[in-house]
């Protein structure tokens, strides 16, 4: 049985996100190093031949330019899990300080909130809970993990851990999000927020 003083190693799994996507777009580096190792191999392969202008030149110069241009392109796209990942922490950051304005741009109208301790339906409660009971007890919030996972287009979920500094809250918590997307063009908005683990407390 899983302690709850001890964070879980058993979470619920996300689907995946697509490989291409995350290794092109969110985390590019180990795909630029591939090109330019590769491109310095070969080309100290062939620098000290008849060959060297002909092809150890050209190939090296194609290896630091397709490394520039992978990263080029991270820079200039953002993925939907990105998206998801800033909208995460504006949601963690809002409800640890009570802004009312930003919980009500990221919670859609029937939002749902579960964990140990209470149950509470509808983006107005919520944020009256958020701003009037959490908010005050809180000194800061820290979002330390953020795991996304996609069931369509336009629904995904994330799992987000947050550390604490409060007076009589639990330093460690996770939990999941529930998002989705009322139109291509429309922000992530949270349809359903659940504690899958608070430290100290019973699930």
């Amino acid at each position: 049985m899983q302690s709850s003083l001890f964070e879980p190693q058993n979470l619920p799994e996300l689907p995946k996100a697509s490989t291409f996507e995350h290794w092109v777009f969110e985390s590019p580096i180990p795909l630029m190093l591939i090109f330019f190792i590769s491109a310095i191999i070969i080309f100290g392969a062939v620098c000290h031949t008849q060959r060297a202008k002909r092809f150890g030149y050209p190939i090296l110069g194609a290896g630091i330019l397709l490394g520039l241009g992978v990263f080029a392109l991270a820079s200039a796209v953002t993925t939907e899990s990105e998206h998801l990942q800033e909208r995460s922490r504006q949601l963690v950051l809002a409800a640890s300080i009570g802004d009312s304005t930003t919980l009500s741009s990221i919670l859609d109208e029937k939002v749902r909130i579960k964990t140990n301790f209470i149950t509470q339906s509808g983006k107005e409660r919520i944020i009256t809970l958020a701003t009037s009971r959490a908010a005050p007890m809180i000194e800061s919030a820290t979002t330390k993990e953020i795991r996304v996972g996609f069931y369509g287009p336009q629904v995904a979920k994330t799992h987000i851990k947050v550390k604490v500094k409060a007076d009589m809250i639990p330093p460690l918590s996770w939990w999941a999000i529930d998002w989705i997307k009322p139109s291509p063009d429309a922000q992530w908005i949270a349809t359903h927020i659940e504690s899958l683990w608070i430290q100290g407390l019973p699930n």
